[in-house]
């Protein structure tokens, strides 16, 4: 084959799991076996040893991985399928990326939310200071009088403040709370990926929608486009991609769309080695995995 024709596959195997690849360099490859004494033909799947050096093909994104075999090894042989993890990989992986994605952004919102109501509630507790404070700024600046432009830009703002009651001001805190809390309810079922936080965020984004399209017509910001925009995303993200209220098929079909890219389903339908279902040992068009794992004398695999 061309190199041509070889950087095309190697460019489409690195497209298929880059989800793995990113996963696997911030948290290590998965490897099964470094701490078995013996390594059988019939393990060749997963691992594969010659020449005094052992292969290992990482559960997660099917990279092969050359270690030395173990010195004082733990296990006389593999365990068996029913006792290995196998990690997320392929669709299932890519939603975690994407859950999490959200999870961070509903973060940021805890951490404003939680300021503004620290701060409303300070102020409410130094409410006599600050308007001392800030009488005498204003009769520094304009003079006893003040004037009209007292009345505009960021002190004009401030001054709004003294003139809201305490108890409404009470309630605005309370109620930054409470939607600090929300969000923060969001943001660990998010990061865990459990099915009920995405609908929890869905609906609590969803609500919000108007009130943001109103604003835009109210008075166009960037800011509150940006906010529009993302928030826009994540419903239907959350409604078409991850098939909320029966949409698609389901949360079943949603299973069985990741079904093919996870488990040892997903682990044998890739030869080791090779993305494109050819022997890592053969000649293009080859035989496939069950025969080139038969042979007694395996090749070494290729080292991505």
């Amino acid at each position: 084959m061309s190199q041509r024709g070889e950087r095309r596959k190697d460019a489409k195997r690195y497209r298929h799991n880059r989800y793995e690849l990113i996963a696997c360099a911030f948290g290590g490859h998965v490897l099964v076996g470094t701490d078995v004494r013996t390594i059988t033909p019939d393990d060749g799947l997963i691992v594969r040893q010659f020449d005094g050096l052992r292969w290992y093909r990482c559960l997660r994104c099917d990279s092969w991985i050359p270690r030395p075999p173990p010195e004082a090894p733990t296990l006389e042989t593999l365990p068996a399928r029913d006792d290995i993890v196998v990690p997320l990989r392929g669709r299932g992986l890519r939603d975690r990326y994407v859950l999490r994605l959200i999870a961070v952004e509903r973060a940021i919102h805890v951490v404003v939310l939680s300021g503004l109501a620290a701060a409303v509630f300070l102020f409410i507790g130094h409410r006599a200071t600050l308007r001392h404070d800030y009488v005498s700024i204003i009769n520094g600046l304009f003079g006893s009088s003040g004037g009209p432009d007292a009345r505009k830009g960021l002190l004009g703002d401030f001054r709004h403040l003294f003139i809201i009651s305490p108890s409404h001001l009470y309630d605005i805190g309370f109620l930054l709370v409470a939607y600090a809390s929300l969000e923060a309810v969001e943001m660990v079922g998010l990061w865990f990926a459990k099915r009920w936080a995405e609908y929890l965020t869905f609906v609590a984004t969803t609500l919000f929608v108007p009130l943001e399209v109103y604003e835009l017509l109210s008075g166009f910001g960037w800011l509150k486009l940006v906010t529009f925009i993302v928030n826009l995303a994540v419903v239907i993200y959350l409604l078409l991609g991850k098939r909320l209220f029966g949409l698609r098929g389901g949360h079943a079909a949603d299973l069985a769309r990741r079904r093919p890219d996870g488990g040892w389903e997903a682990i044998e339908g890739r030869v080791p080695g090779r993305p494109d279902g050819t022997s890592p040992s053969a000649p293009d068009g080859a035989a496939g995995p069950d025969q080139s794992l038969k042979t007694s004398a395996p090749v070494a695999p290729d080292v991505t």
